[in-house]
């Protein structure tokens, strides 16, 4: 049984990745706070449908405060129409509010177009892919 906040933590990011791995989107929308669980799920639509998740691993856990925190998670995957391995880093902001919750996901590095954003969003300079490419 976890202790500190960082042991809860852990095991709250834990739960949700591999959730995610796996397509169990039920699960991991556990770990979203309330407020942000509809755009998580928009951007998430394409995942177990469009996009195959190979691997997901937790590159980096950092305690910012007692009651927030920064995650990296390092996903590989690929669109079914595709063999084209992709890479795409995301930064997972977490708060702790009677328990630990992703409040921001964000594309860091690597292949955009892994989280959907609206038809009308223009790709950030410098990375690849967008909701526009078909996604």
């Amino acid at each position: 049984m976890p202790n500190t906040p960082t042991d809860k933590l852990m095991d709250a990011a834990y739960d949700h990745n591999t959730a995610l791995r796996f397509g169990r989107m039920d699960l991991a929308r556990e770990h979203v706070a309330v407020k942000a669980r509809d755009a998580w799920a928009k951007r998430h639509a394409s995942w177990g449908g469009r996009v195959r998740v190979l691997d997901l691993e937790l590159a980096d856990v950092r305690m910012k405060t007692r009651d927030e925190a920064e995650v990296r998670v390092r996903v590989e995957w690929q669109r079914l129409d595709e063999a084209e391995l992709r890479t795409t880093e995301l930064v997972q902001k977490w708060r702790n509010a009677s328990g630990w919750h992703v409040d921001t996901e964000e594309c860091a590095s690597g292949d955009t177009a892994l989280l959907d954003r609206p038809a009308d969003t223009d790709t950030p300079k410098g990375e690849t892919g967008s909701a526009k490419d078909g996604l």
